[in-house]
């Protein structure tokens, strides 16, 4: 498990964080392994936008696939739920964003897979604060694709590589961003965390 001392000051102080192989890499390896498994048994469904009865499928929009990680998980993919928990804990003790609980799914984008621009938090429930994103890909380069980039309050762009035990962390409400197309196959680990209170 990673120190989250630094992803939550950046948030303090700036609202996002990007850290490049943030993750300690043989937590990062099992959990691509993990993840592969599942894709192999066929566990990933076609992603889709919008929520509860409002959701629907627009690939123009949103073209990966998706697998929420819930219950009888391997155990790499339950110790990164574990992980996420310390985050949430330490989060709310030094930054009181009253977080209460975190939703994450597993993502894979085939070749040619992408995701428009967008904010996480939806327009009728305001519950989604905190997004963490962990990247699953062995020797990433710029010519993959599958780049994220995140619009910045100045008008310029964070632009991230997926590359494995990278780790992105921002307020959902605040930073549009964007996948573009990958060329090939790309994981993520995607998790938002909900505050209480929230409108339903």
């Amino acid at each position: 498990m990673p120190n989250f001392d630094a992803a939550v000051e950046a948030i303090h102080q700036r609202g996002y964080f990007v850290g490049e192989g943030f993750w300690p890499m043989p937590e990062a390896l099992a959990m691509q392994q993990a993840c592969e498994q599942l894709k192999a048994e066929e566990r990933f469904r076609p992603a889709c936008i919008g929520r509860s009865t409002g959701q629907h499928r627009h690939e123009e929009v949103r073209s990966d696939l998706i697998y929420w990680l819930e219950n009888d998980l391997p155990t790499p993919l339950q110790n990164y739920l574990d992980a996420l928990e310390a985050y949430r804990q330490q989060v709310n003790r030094e930054l009181m964003l009253g977080l209460d609980h975190v939703e994450v799914h597993a993502a894979f984008y085939p070749p040619g897979a992408r995701y428009a621009k967008h904010f996480d938090r939806f327009r009728d429930d305001d519950a989604r604060t905190l997004t963490a994103i962990l990247y699953l890909n062995s020797d990433w380069s710029e010519t993959d694709g599958g780049l994220l980039t995140i619009d910045l309050p100045d008008g310029s762009e964070a632009k991230v590589l997926p590359k494995l035990g990278t780790f992105v962390s921002f307020l959902s409400a605040d930073f549009a961003h964007e996948v573009h197309p990958t060329t090939r196959d790309r994981l993520t680990l995607t998790g938002w965390y909900r505050r209480r209170g929230g409108l339903f």
